[in-house]
């Protein structure tokens, strides 16, 4: 049995496209009958520095409390040292590092150079990381290329979640192998799906899922609902927490803002809702538009990074630039539309089961890890 070790900067019960990616290939290679461990940051006191979960065995290491929910810093210390060392005893055949930049990938790159393991990346940003601060932006894009030059010296095979993840890696002048699409668990269809009861028959409900922060277009989308709303007999849900939760509860009281939901919770929330709405600024491959396709949502999304390799814009969706204006105007279109919008549903539905599978991309990750 060969054991698969995969450094990430964050797992769960951090949410997140790239923690969600991390645990699907988990469970998949376990499936596979491969042996596989996480190591993460420990970004809250309360998790374990080691653990089993689900059959994964999960090192958490020490980590700084500053930017904790944007970027894990790590604590280069005796500790770290100390739960590194287990993994040397493990035997492993074979290094996931995902994303450039975080120092996760640095720690697991060195470790597996160090060792003569084999070990690939998969990045999944398609922008640099910013806080929109000019001067800290700025500071953050040079950090990035350092770390980046860094990584190069430790990693030669280089993937994407998505094509765009995979020509935003030229920019620091790395050729990547391949795709290894972000995906979703078609499972989940027939467990959460069910038919929209609502005595609300004239109401157009619309969902936002994510993390309230500026990245998310969070701003454009409630400046968009508030002109739809003076129009349309249109009801909004927005699901998710962060640093903008408050403050948007307080100014939209109109607006449905649920908080912290369960995967579960959220899944089975798609179905009742008529239309979908992803107006982040930037994303590799989009989760909550597979999710929203699979469970039969009508998807309007920002054309950015890999989400038009999902949505070719009028056939599975509306495409949109990322400004009030423009989100506005597709979200209009498509509340008008009601036969736009249920052949929308089937298109995605369908391309989102053929093609955005776990056991698809994960077959393709063993041809790679066997070759």
């Amino acid at each position: 049995m060969k054991t698969i070790a995969i450094f990430t900067g964050y797992y769960l019960p951090h949410t997140g496209g790239v923690e969600r990616y991390t645990y699907h290939i988990a469970k998949e290679l376990i499936k596979q009958g491969y042996h596989v461990l996480i190591i993460t940051s420990r970004y809250e006191e309360n998790l374990m520095e080691i653990e089993q979960l689900e059959g994964i065995t999960i090192y958490r290491l020490p980590t700084y409390h500053l930017f904790v929910n944007r970027h894990p810093i790590l604590k280069f210390n005796k500790r770290q040292k100390e739960l590194l060392q287990p993994l040397e005893k493990e035997k492993i055949d074979f290094v996931i590092l995902q994303t450039r930049f975080w120092l996760t990938t640095l720690v697991g790159g060195k470790f597996a150079k160090k060792h003569g393991i084999r070990r690939i990346l998969i990045e999944h940003g398609t922008t640099h990381f910013t806080v929109h601060h000019p001067v800290l932006d700025f500071l953050g894009r040079i950090y990035e290329h350092i770390l980046t030059a860094y990584v190069k010296t430790l990693v030669k095979e280089c993937y994407g979640v998505s094509k765009e993840c995979v020509n935003w890696l030229k920019h620091f002048n790395i050729k990547a192998k391949g795709v290894l699409y972000n995906s979703i668990d078609i499972a989940q269809y027939k467990k959460f799906h069910t038919v929209p009861v609502s005595l609300e028959k004239d109401t157009i409900k619309i969902l936002f899922v994510g993390r309230m922060i500026k990245d998310k277009g969070i701003i454009e989308l409630i400046e968009a609902y508030q002109k739809l709303k003076k129009k349309y007999d249109i009801s909004f849900v927005l699901a998710g927490e962060g640093p903008l939760l408050e403050t948007l509860k307080k100014e939209n009281q109109d607006i449905i803002f649920t908080g912290n939901l369960e995967h579960e919770d959220i899944m089975k929330l798609y179905p009742k809702m008529d239309i979908f709405v992803n107006p982040s600024y930037s994303e590799g491959l989009p989760t909550t538009v597979l999710e929203a396709g699979l469970m039969k949502c009508a998807v309007v999304a920002t054309d950015v990074g890999g989400t038009s390799e999902i949505i070719e814009n009028g056939k599975e969706g509306l495409l949109c630039k990322p400004n009030i204006e423009d989100i506005k105007e597709k979200l209009e279109e498509m509340i008008q539309n009601e036969e736009l919008r249920q052949m929308c549903k089937e298109n995605l539905h369908r391309k989102v089961i053929q093609k955005f599978s776990w056991e698809e991309t994960t077959k393709q990750l063993q041809n790679i890890i066997e070759k």
